[in-house]
């Protein structure tokens, strides 16, 4: 039996006993304004399934682990235990091996999953592209799983679900490693809508495989790199609102044309 290892610090400060001076006589006290508050609990895990044993997943999480965490295994054990069956998960990784790959394509086969959307790196995709790339092309063939490619390193999982949305940053990428990583779990509803709009964007301009269709566009792998690839976070989309959980909703014409548009080619 693995010895368990968990919980340290409290990040939760009470600023409300906190005293600025005392106001005039016959002044009105000002209104104190609302602090905000860290609500992530701190942990420090060695193994990703064994994280999600232990953990509640309405809450908020800020992990130190270690090499033996493999980022890949915590997203789909997660899916699993919690039973999300998930409308969409977006990866972002910097890299990623074969089991990795594997893992996502059962989020589809074997958990429910309705849509994977998956960014790899510029640099992963020009290491791997006589390898790893031809072999996802081949396991996302005639499935609701898209490929897109960008110069960049970050590492985000973003899983929408009925069961709550939800968001996981941090340095790992999908394999394991031989470092300590860290990453934060949240559910804040703006963050997360934010993210997905602008994932969407990018799977949209830089994809260069869909699974269900099985086009294949290599043209949209350039044009992606150093500030040209920064400068496609800076196209804003129409101003959205998030409704119930796991979906998001769009408020403007101009949005809801643009989508028409999209659709119909």
């Amino acid at each position: 039996m693995k010895r368990k290892k968990g919980g340290g610090l409290d990040f939760s400060f009470d600023f409300s006993a906190l005293s600025f001076g005392a106001p005039d006589e016959g002044e009105q006290e000002p209104e104190q304004e609302e602090i905000p508050r860290l609500n992530t609990g701190p942990v420090i895990f060695d193994n990703a399934l064994e994280m999600v044993g232990q953990m509640d997943y309405t809450k908020d999480y800020f992990a130190l682990v270690s090499g033996r965490f493999v980022f890949g295994d915590f997203i789909e054990a997660l899916i699993a235990k919690k039973g999300l069956r998930p409308s969409a998960v977006y990866i972002t990784t910097l890299g990623m091996n074969q089991d990795n790959i594997d893992s996502l394509v059962n989020l589809v086969d074997c958990l429910g999953c309705k849509k994977v959307n998956l960014l790899v790196s510029h640099y992963f995709a020009g290491t791997e592209r006589h390898n790893l790339m031809p072999y996802i092309y081949k396991e996302f063939s005639g499935r609701p799983m898209d490929v897109a490619v960008l110069q960049s390193h970050c590492k985000i999982a973003l899983i929408l679900s009925r069961k709550g949305d939800t968001m996981i940053s941090g340095s790992a990428n999908l394999s394991s490693s031989n470092n300590v990583e860290q990453f934060i779990l949240m559910h804040d509803p703006v963050a997360i809508a934010f993210v997905k709009r602008k994932l969407d964007s990018i799977m949209e301009r830089f994809k260069v495989y869909s699974g269900v269709s099985g086009e294949y566009t290599p043209e949209n792998n350039k044009n992606n790199t150093g500030n040209r690839a920064f400068d496609a976070l800076k196209e804003e989309p129409a101003p959205c609102q998030v409704g119930v959980s796991g979906t998001t909703q769009e408020t403007t014409g101009e949005q809801e044309a643009a989508e028409k548009t999209i659709t119909r080619k």
